[in-house]
């Protein structure tokens, strides 16, 4: 019997963490017909962690940190970049415009 190549359709990257709400909107367990769309054929999903340096990464954490108005954020920050060795520089939203 001969295989069938794997075709690929899509590729991207996102900084989104697919959870278990991603799975959810992405699992179809069964072909169907629905508002004109069919879907009766099968894609297999893999997702993998793009390995970055800390200091990449702690330097986008700084980025939003700098930017960041908001006190909610301020904790999940702050353990992000402790979860990297990234010591945050300045006060929060230090570099937001603000108004006059």
């Amino acid at each position: 019997m001969p295989t069938i190549p794997t075709k690929v359709i899509r590729s991207f990257e996102t900084y989104r963490d697919i959870g278990v709400y991603e799975q959810v909107h992405l699992t179809q367990a069964e072909p169907s017909s629905f508002n004109g769309r069919v879907s009766v054929r099968r894609y297999r999903i893999t997702v993998e962690e793009i390995l970055e340096s800390p200091g990449t990464i702690g330097t986008r954490i700084q980025a939003l940190w700098d930017h960041c108005e908001n006190h909610h954020h301020w904790a999940p920050l702050r353990a992000a970049a402790k979860e990297v060795c990234w010591e945050l520089v300045g006060n929060a939203g230090r570099k937001v415009k603000r108004k006059k």
